[in-house]
């Protein structure tokens, strides 16, 4: 029986973590990337859940900067510290790419570098035919959108700098207000021997701002050693993710997470998916499709709450206060998925302090919690 033969065009995370299950299914698969090198322009902070972790697998294993057990949540003068179900883990991003690609090559994948792919013609790449072509150019991309592929929704501009200073604790924290992010949040991800300090800003020409207002509120005194940053998705309202033969992944069709934005997850969910489909025999681009669909499904379970969450910051310190209040924090501790954030939903509304939860936030903070159930609504609807 004739192997199938799929081309995938770009070598970010998407492509290259699609690129080894479709290898792993027993698909023939050539892998196009612009540049030289993979793994840059480096943009990303890297943090995933252990599930993500192993759903990413042994390239993963080998990349791990550091593991932390609780997250910091800030809003405002208030916080609170949640006990993560697993491990949440920091990746090297950069070398993690190298890896898979290294991955895909000796587990005879074919990688064309300095490749940059201008035009697909009746299915065929430089005169090649097959059976489906994915891209997966990055939301700047040109090629996505020259075949009608793409997406509408809310970007936010982030930043990363990474500071030499020694901070080996096992939580990271962000926090939400109006200065040291703007409709987003700041973050503050420490790594032994030296620590990371982000944010996002929807408004382009206050991310720097924000960023400094960033480093002043974790009191980082010296001058930053490395910064990096880009374009964080966060929230879509349509993906056009299918043209005949021609499919997109990744960032050029929004699939990363509303809240946090991040892409590790939800692209190597839908690779995993993917590949099972396709190893039960089921239609190569349907079954492409059909897991990139399901997962986006779940992630816009989240989008309306997340983004108001972003924009209300002191929503997110209310929220604080009345979890604290009603200690349903104390019940939720050690259930909650750093990158499965519809299940914390899911998970909270089980909760016996949940009733307790809702009670108090109807009592203190009315017109809060309309909005959030307004959101709630929309997202389940």
């Amino acid at each position: 029986m004739k192997r199938l033969k799929v081309a995938v065009i770009g070598a970010g995370f998407a492509g290259l973590i699609f690129s080894n299950y479709l290898l792993k299914a027993n698909i023939d698969v050539d892998l196009y990337e612009e540049h030289s090198k993979v793994g840059i322009p480096e943009h990303c902070t890297g943090i995933v859940s252990s599930l993500t972790s192993k759903l990413i697998g042994e390239a993963s294993k080998n990349n791990i900067i550091k593991k932390y057990t609780k997250l910091k949540i800030m809003a405002f003068n208030d916080s609170v510290e949640v006990f993560t179900k697993d491990d949440v883990i920091k990746l090297d991003r950069v070398k993690l790419e190298n890896d898979l690609l290294n991955q895909f090559i000796n587990n005879g994948g074919k990688a064309f570098l300095k490749s940059k792919v201008k035009e697909i013609n009746n299915n065929k790449i430089l005169n090649k035919s097959y059976d489906a072509i994915i891209i997966s150019d990055g939301v700047n991309g040109f090629l996505h959108k020259k075949y009608g592929l793409g997406f509408s929704g809310r970007t936010v501009y982030g930043i990363n700098q990474e500071f030499c200073f020694y901070d080996n604790e096992n939580s990271f924290e962000v926090k939400f207000d109006n200065k040291t992010s703007n409709n987003f949040f700041s973050w503050y991800v420490p790594l032994k021997d030296k620590v990371i300090i982000g944010t996002g800003a929807e408004n382009p020409e206050m991310l720097m701002n924000a960023q400094k207002h960033a480093i002043k509120y974790f009191n980082l005194k010296s001058n930053p050693c490395h910064t990096y940053g880009g374009l964080i998705i966060s929230g879509i309202k349509k993906a056009n993710i299918r043209n005949g033969k021609i499919i997109a992944i990744g960032d050029s069709i929004g699939l990363t997470k509303p809240l946090t934005g991040g892409g590790l997850f939800p692209n190597s969910l839908a690779a995993y998916l993917s590949y099972n489909l396709i190893k039960k025999e089921y239609n190569l681009i349907e079954s492409i499709e059909s897991s990139i669909n399901f997962t986006l499904n779940i992630l816009k379970k989240t989008n309306n709450l997340s983004i108001i969450l972003h924009k209300n910051p002191m929503i997110v310190k209310e929220i604080i206060e009345i979890s604290k209040k009603s200690n349903l924090i104390e019940s939720m501790n050690r259930k909650i998925d750093y990158d499965f954030h519809n299940n914390l939903i899911e998970n909270s509304l089980k909760d016996k302090n949940t009733y307790k939860f809702l009670l108090m936030f109807t009592s203190y903070y009315p017109i809060s919690l309309f909005k959030l159930g307004i959101g709630l609504l929309r997202d389940l609807v």
